[in-house]
């Protein structure tokens, strides 16, 4: 087996599991939305809790938390949430490049170009950064800095409130109104050249369009873009940006029920949520958020479902199982990845070695004739051997 035959193979034995991993979680994220349905209005418990109404609605701009006095059905707010999320997803999975359409290539195109598309990058996005904050809470923990929990109470009033709510109203909060109101700015600051060129309505659009799809919006004012450049695309006010929220985000999540552990985890999933929604876009935060808060946890939709549908355990079961072996592998792949591409950049910045010279090729011989007997001459003769011709007249007589 040649050294090209052996690297087929391992594409096709790494990228097919890869690719099936990500479809089923990607399955399971959608077959949660009709869940959390089925437990909100064909449960007892959900159907009480359902005819609720909120007496308030919180909103979070530019990470400070208030709310508006508004009574609203519970009931109705649950499904407008719901219709929120499945727009992401719709947004996810045509982002960039469709699903459909990275999948379809996957084995003929490199495997950094699957995470081209919001929604299959998101089960590995997801799946590491859980790894990630088990790993660093047991080490916190065993070192005497406590994480915390969630408290007993209402399961209903928690899945409503921390698992639907929490996600789009944190995320609205510390990326898309802090993020990019602060992106509006400065876009049109860097992009002045082009924005000057602009009708009032064109740039009315890209200032709408920048905290909706940051990258998108980047790309028509002229300034580097993360699917272009990469990490180069973010630049250093932008780093300063997400860093700050991050730590905002983290410092917010420290108190009652959480403990000064929790500081560093969500510091963490905070810098995640941000990198991610300045290459996919508003829509990735809120669904990577909705992972930890709706998908995942014991007041998510799979572990109520646990309660009253037993019949989805073996579901439940498969899905940890998938999330642990992607966020074990995906941290190895990663490293790897970001190797290859740090070898490749370097090795595109080495001038190339310039072609060895070649020797001028001499110019052809003048080929000369007399014009008194015809016979063929050499450029440097004088007069003609044959019928001694002075060539110098014939020269004189051209010019």
């Amino acid at each position: 087996m040649t050294h090209y035959e052996a690297k087929i193979v391992f594409k096709v034995l790494f990228t097919v599991p890869l690719i099936i991993a990500v479809l089923f979680l990607v399955f399971s994220y959608l077959l949660s939305i009709p869940l959390g349905l089925t437990l909100f209005f064909f449960t007892p418990e959900g159907v009480a809790f359902s005819t609720r109404h909120l007496l308030a609605l919180p909103i979070e701009l530019f990470t400070a938390y208030f709310y508006v006095p508004v009574t609203v059905n519970v009931g109705l707010a649950f499904l407008f949430l719901l219709g929120v999320y499945a727009l992401c997803f719709a947004g996810a999975w045509m982002s960039r490049e469709s699903l459909h359409d990275v999948v379809q290539k996957g084995l003929s195109r490199p495997l950094t170009d699957l995470f081209n598309n919001n929604l299959f990058a998101m089960p590995i996005i997801t799946s590491m950064l859980l790894t990630a904050v088990i790993v660093i809470s047991l080490f916190q923990e065993s070192i005497g800095i406590p994480t915390g929990s969630l408290p007993e109470w209402d399961p209903f009033e928690m899945f409503f409130i921390v698992g639907t709510i929490g996600p789009l109203v944190e995320e609205i909060g510390f990326r898309i109104s802090t993020i990019g109101v602060f992106l509006i700015a400065y876009l049109f600051l860097v992009g002045k050249k082009s924005v000057a060129s602009w009708s009032a309505v064109h740039a009315l659009k890209v200032a709408f369009l920048i905290p909706l799809c940051p990258d998108k919006a980047k790309k028509s004012l002229g300034v580097k873009t993360v699917s272009e450049f990469g990490i180069r695309g973010i630049s250093l006010a932008e780093w300063i940006m997400i860093i700050l929220t991050s730590l905002v985000f983290g410092w917010v999540h420290v108190g009652h029920p959480w403990g000064p552990g929790k500081f560093t985890t969500a510091t963490l999933v905070g810098l995640a949520f941000g990198l991610a929604y300045m290459l996919y876009g508003a829509q990735a935060p809120i669904l990577l958020h909705w992972f930890f808060n709706y998908y995942m946890g014991r007041y998510s939709a799979y572990g109520l479902a646990l309660d009253f549908y037993p019949i989805v355990s073996p579901i439940v079961y498969l899905m940890d199982f998938v999330i642990l072996i992607l966020g074990v592998v995906g941290w190895p792949m990663f490293t790897v990845l970001l190797g290859v591409l740090v070898y490749r950049r370097r090795k595109g910045v080495v001038a190339p070695s310039p072609p060895p010279t070649q020797p001028p090729t001499p110019s052809p011989p003048i080929i000369r004739f007399c014009r008194q007997c015809g016979r063929v001459l050499s450029e440097d003769m004088r007069f003609c051997p044959y019928c001694g011709k002075a060539l110098e007249e014939e020269r004189k007589e051209e010019v």
